[in-house]
């Protein structure tokens, strides 16, 4: 992620000198190689493109001193899928008080018609407003579209949120062939300006204009620093598996407001540092507070709990206590206001009341714990420039033992200890530290989840086959199947769970340790293989289980990680039993592929271990939770091989002659 900061002033109550640029130009009249085009020429898959774009953000003395970001586009339709872009949503932030609003909005549809260029304007009546709690949505949807249409809209968005201010997004799900950001922002308001995404700006240019704003009757104009960003040629963003929040990646610039320096020369902070956000914490009612009500749970543990030693025994039997006692009502809860006293006899309650309840068990009982406040990983990353709150929305604990440290968090029946769910596997955290500060500490799980599969498999002389399979899971893959089967019977799990190749046949399934999370998870199948005979000779798929049913990755190219979460394993052992009177005419090709540095590695070896039994060993490791982009080719093309190995590996029997 590439970051910028740079400084740049604001006065809240001055006049606007400058010239203002003129957004109806002839940049964003279709011109008629704009209409005939049939594709975009750096993507010719893209249904749609934007062709030209630009804002202007400024604060508008004629406008009661609003922050107006004044924005055009031009958008060309390639075929019928593209024709989505035609129903355009603007969002609209509001308060109690006050709302954005839409001023001047123009919208054109041109087709080419019998080698003419032909023009229809939209209805303002066809122009709506939905409206919901915090915000609203202006809608319209442009006239007469159909491929090959340029579609041609402008507006002004009036805010009166000044301290927030515009975040221009140069990424969009579609491709832009040009897009240009300007900002004109007057001296003593100084904002973080943050640059996201991993694309490269054409232009980052910044020029003061002198006494640009008028301050009431003040006889010293102020100057602005104006700031121009624009790229060229930028790809669409094309989500894809193992992705965390798409805005951690999606190009973008983002304003942060830093300080505001008044008339009078008072410097009043807005972006706070992370010693005063600590002291804020400890005397918020909601995490400090609440944290330090030990005394309420003295007596909650069972005899059998407290009266144990200080180990990591008695740590795993408080935090199992927690898991079965307390149940999660879905919510984050990280700014609501919560009373531990409620929780206690309700025994239901968020995730930073039940883990806070964990805090305080550990506490009372005379544990080192410490909060840690996270994003989940489709909230985004928490800036690590300046503290931002809102970039936070869950929360976990930290207990010290012994020299070990261990992230808990109780929400979950299923989850073991020392593990968090999958959804706060976002990169890092930050530890609270009352005493010493807070610092930020890395989340990423630190070993394996496995998933192995032993088969044992009996080939009998018509073709046919049976055995058995031994599923045995751990880490994430344990908890995603136990939280799937946990209501379920043997035979809804056997209906829910199985992945079995096309040609296995399984039945009677059995389970070992379903809500033991001391043990690793086992399924056991009843199986037929599907062999099959041809004249004198059996053909043999040995895998019975597919460990991907597809390449999960399906583009050219990724512009941000591979995010598996945690470290992946899978493990495929097979014992098989020929007939007698066959011999082994073929067996899978020996395998042993790796990725830059053996990022990841697949091997696969088979062979013969006595007259009438072979042996297939496959092993598939991915060393890394997270991937950078540089891997997504070499990723890609190994998940291929993954899949051919499990789909054409081929074992041939022969009888003897």
């Amino acid at each position: 992620m590439n970051k910028l900061t740079c400084t740049i002033f604001l006065l809240f109550s001055f006049l606007l000198n400058a010239q203002k640029p003129v957004f109806y130009t002839k940049a964003i009249i279709p011109s008629n190689s704009d209409l005939e085009t049939t594709f975009y020429t750096k993507d010719s898959l893209a249904n749609a493109a934007y062709l030209f774009e630009e804002g202007f953000s400024e604060i508008d003395e004629k406008r009661n001193y609003d922050l107006v970001t004044r924005y055009t586009a031009k958008i060309k339709i390639y075929n019928k899928e593209g024709l989505d872009e035609a129903n355009i949503t603007i969002p609209l932030r509001k308060s109690e008080r006050d709302k954005e609003r839409v001023l001047n909005l123009k919208a054109s549809t041109y087709n080419l018609e019998n080698g003419k260029k032909v023009k229809q304007n939209l209805n303002p009546d066809n122009v709506y407003t939905e409206e919901f709690e915090n915000y609203n949505l202006k809608k319209f949807t442009f006239p007469d579209v159909k491929p090959g249409s340029v579609l041609v809209y402008s507006y002004e968005l009036v805010s009166p949120f000044i301290f927030d201010f515009t975040t221009w997004e140069f990424q969009a799900y579609i491709p832009k062939a040009y897009s240009k950001f300007t900002a004109k922002i007057p001296a003593n308001y100084e904002y973080y300006t943050t640059k996201r995404g991993s694309l490269k700006l054409k232009t980052n240019d910044a020029r003061v204009i002198k006494e640009c704003f008028q301050f009431g009757s003040s006889t010293t104009p102020a100057d602005c620093v104006e700031t121009v960003f624009e790229m060229e040629d930028i790809p669409a963003f094309k989500p894809e598996k193992f992705l965390t929040a798409e805005r951690n990646y999606i190009s973008r610039i983002e304003y942060e407001l830093k300080q505001i320096t008044r008339l009078d020369g008072y410097v009043e902070k807005y972006t706070k540092d992370w010693e005063d956000v600590d002291k804020e914490l400890e005397l918020d009612r909601n995490i400090g507070r609440q944290l330090k009500k030990d005394r309420l749970v003295d007596d909650l543990l069972p005899e059998a709990i407290s009266s144990l030693p200080n180990n990591i025994e008695k740590a795993q039997q408080i935090y199992k206590y927690v898991q079965d006692e307390f149940n999660w009502n879905e919510e984050y809860n990280l700014y609501k206001d919560m009373n531990i006293r409620d929780v206690l006899d309700e025994k239901t309650g968020s995730v930073l009341e039940i883990n806070s309840v964990l805090h305080n068990l550990f506490t009372s009982e005379g544990f080192e714990v410490l909060p840690v406040m996270s994003a989940t990983r489709n909230k985004g990353f928490p800036s690590k420039v300046h503290p931002v709150l809102s970039d936070f929305n869950y929360f976990f604990i930290q207990l010290n033992l012994n020299g070990d440290k261990y992230v808990l968090d109780a929400t979950e029946k299923n989850l073991d200890f020392g593990r968090l769910p999958y959804r706060a596997l976002n990169g890092y955290a930050r530890l609270i530290d009352f005493d010493k500060g807070s610092s930020w500490i890395d989340i990423e799980p630190k070993d394996y989840s496995r998933f192995i599969y032993k088969d044992s498999i009996n080939i009998k002389p018509d073709g046919s086959s049976d055995g058995f399979s031994l599923q045995i899971a751990d880490g994430y893959h344990a908890l995603s199947y136990r939280n799937n089967i946990d209501d379920l019977d043997n035979n809804e799990v056997f209906n829910k769970l199985s992945n079995p190749i096309e040609s296995t046949h399984l039945d009677n399934t059995s389970i070992f340790n379903k809500h033991d999370h001391s043990k690793n998870l086992e399924i056991k199948y009843s199986l037929n293989n599907g062999s099959q005979k041809i004249n004198d000779k059996i053909y043999f798929n040995p895998f019975s289980f597919k460990f991907f049913d597809e390449n999960p990755f399906k583009q050219e190219n990724r512009s941000y990680p591979i995010d598996f979460g945690y470290k992946d394993a899978y493990v495929y052992s097979a014992i098989i039993e020929i007939p007698e009177g066959f011999k082994v005419t073929e067996l899978p090709e020996t395998r042993n592929l790796k990725i830059q540095g053996n990022a990841a590695n697949l091997m696969l070896s088979a062979g013969q271990t006595g007259d009438r039994t072979i042996s297939v060993q496959c092993r598939l490791t991915f060393k890394h939770a997270v991937y950078p982009p540089e891997y997504y080719e070499a990723l890609k093309q190994f998940f291929d091989k993954i899949i051919e190995v499990q789909t054409q590996s081929l074992i041939v029997l022969e009888e003897n002659s």
